[in-house]
């Protein structure tokens, strides 16, 4: 086996391992991020709110805008937070995460459904919730 002497190499091969390392961690939390969101949509069919909204809020914390910026807003687990704490009838709670979901959401959302849910519930029902 061959030792490498040099100082300076020895350092570019470290911050190329480690940013292979960080590429696949990166990678990794996406993942988990996603499977978190999958597990809250079919907590949410079955009725379960309460572990859709733990595995909607465990998805957020990982990824916070869950990349919506630029795409479809089409299940993001802040808005799911949202309407599973619709669900569960903690207006409260409901109406934080949908502005939560409006702050990240772009203007020109490409499924502005989703938008339009939120604010319409915060209109509807947030003028006497707290913040």
């Amino acid at each position: 086996m061959t030792r490498i002497r040099s100082p300076r190499l020895r350092w570019a091969i470290a911050a190329v391992a480690l940013a292979f390392a960080w590429e696949g961690l990166a990678a990794t939390v996406d993942e988990q991020a996603y499977a978190l969101n999958r597990d809250g949509m079919i907590a949410m069919s079955e009725a379960r709110f309460e572990d859709a909204v733990d595995a909607f809020r465990r998805a957020a914390a990982m990824v916070p805008d869950y990349g919506i910026r630029g795409k479809a807003l089409m299940y993001t687990p802040i808005f799911m937070t949202g309407w599973a704490f619709e669900k569960l009838g903690d207006v409260a709670a409901a109406c934080e995460a949908y502005r939560r979901f409006l702050a990240a959401a772009p203007a020109d959302a490409v499924e502005p459904t989703k938008a339009d849910h939120a604010a319409s519930y915060i209109a509807g029902r947030c003028a006497t919730a707290p913040n």
